[in-house]
């Protein structure tokens, strides 16, 4: 895929034995989705041109307001997303002595 395909409004992206979504929301901004549409970050374009003369991109990961990966490859930065919110620890729980 190349980063032309982001250019039309949804593409499919098959990770982890299942498959995401790409979807563009206003021109340099995507959203990556679950199967159920779930948000699980975004994609924006930093800049037009980079080192390589290729686009460049960030992922922001949901609760984040800047990109914490950016890079020219965007399928590993939806990747860096995807894995980001299905690895996420679970929250653990705090139990008190005495309170159970």
């Amino acid at each position: 895929m190349s980063a032309s395909e982001l250019e039309m409004s949804s593409v499919r992206y098959p990770y982890r034995e299942r498959i995401f979504h790409v979807e563009k929301k206003a021109p340099g901004q995507w959203v990556v989705l679950d199967e159920s549409h779930a948000e699980l970050g975004r994609l924006v374009r930093v800049s037009a041109e980079g080192e390589e003369h290729e686009p460049v991109f960030g992922a922001i990961p949901l609760g984040y307001t800047e990109t914490l990966h950016e890079g020219s490859d965007w399928k590993f930065l939806v990747a860096a997303l995807i894995n980001e919110a299905l690895d996420e620890p679970p929250t653990p729980s705090v139990v008190h002595p005495g309170e159970a």
